[in-house]
């Protein structure tokens, strides 16, 4: 009689069945890829057959590794959505969001108090994080990203769309005297965001502008580093209209130029299906909207 299969080995070679990859599926389970490895293989052994062709940067599923997937995948799907609600209590008292860092600083922590006022019975949770949240193994019920919205089996509103403007410190557009005209804004030192390494070509490409071969300029990692350079040298970066608008109203900061990139790209609410009928995710969300239209 042959031993029972580890639940565990399972679930992570539903998890590898899915990304296709040992690395991601180690990331969304908090592991080494060498433990996603082991745990497969003890699985293999057990089973006495290969669940995977293993190539040299990739792996395939054999067609009894797929069938096995597609038996338990939606097995293992509905265990997710049991621990997320257990570990998320009572589902109209608690919300738990992964948000994309920039949104969270510049936007939503500076009006989240409004939020408490309104609904003084909802815990909300907020992680700031640039990884996409997985909300089939991370326990979040919602997060905001920017993208274009399509991401498969989620629901997604869009808050606004991304709206890409140069900015700077006003000392330098007043020794300038007014805003660079685009051949001699290159000349100027560029923060360039090395989590987008070809924005500034795309800005200047949608203004009509062929960008040169290289570009002068600072490298940061990230949008809030691109806003500290920006807060304190004479630099300048590419930024979300939507989170500078205060700053240039109150002269804290300048347009380095009054283009202004709209590609279609916005930041979304997105949360997964099984997630429509939750009161607090729908407080949430028509708080967030109202927000948006006082701006």
């Amino acid at each position: 009689m042959r031993t029972r299969l580890s639940l565990q080995n399972l679930n992570t070679f539903a998890v590898a069945a899915e990304t296709l990859s040992f690395q991601r599926a180690a990331q969304a389970l908090h592991v080494s890829p060498s433990a996603v490895s082991h745990q497969i293989r003890s699985l293999e052994s057990q089973l006495e057959y290969p669940l995977f062709e293993r190539g040299d940067k990739s792996i395939r599923l054999t067609p009894r590794g797929n069938e096995l997937y597609l038996d338990i995948r939606g097995a293992f799907k509905q265990i997710h959505e049991a621990s997320r609600k257990a570990l998320r209590g009572p589902e109209d008292s608690a919300l738990a969001l992964s948000v994309a860092p920039v949104f969270a600083t510049r936007w939503l922590l500076p009006r989240l108090r409004n939020f408490r006022q309104q609904h003084p019975d909802i815990t909300l949770s907020v992680i700031a994080s640039s990884a996409m949240a997985d909300f089939q193994h991370d326990p979040f019920d919602a997060a905001i990203r920017m993208g274009d919205g399509a991401w498969p089996d989620n629901v997604s509103t869009r808050l606004f769309d991304r709206r890409i403007v140069a900015a700077c410190r006003p000392e330098l557009i007043k020794r300038h005297g007014g805003p660079f005209p685009l051949d001699q804004l290159i000349r100027q030192p560029l923060i360039h965001n090395s989590l987008m390494p070809s924005l500034w070509d795309e800005w200047l490409n949608s203004a009509g502008f062929a960008p040169p071969d290289t570009l002068p300029g600072i490298q940061v990692q990230g949008i809030s580093q691109v806003m500290e350079v920006i807060g304190g040298d004479d630099a300048i970066g590419l930024v979300d209209l939507s989170f500078i608008q205060q700053d240039l109203d109150a002269g804290r900061l300048s347009l380095g130029n009054d283009h202004v990139l709209s590609d279609g790209q916005g930041f979304f609410l997105t949360y997964p299906q099984s997630m429509q009928d939750r009161n607090s995710l729908r407080l949430f969300e028509q708080w967030l909207l109202t927000q948006i239209a006082q701006r």
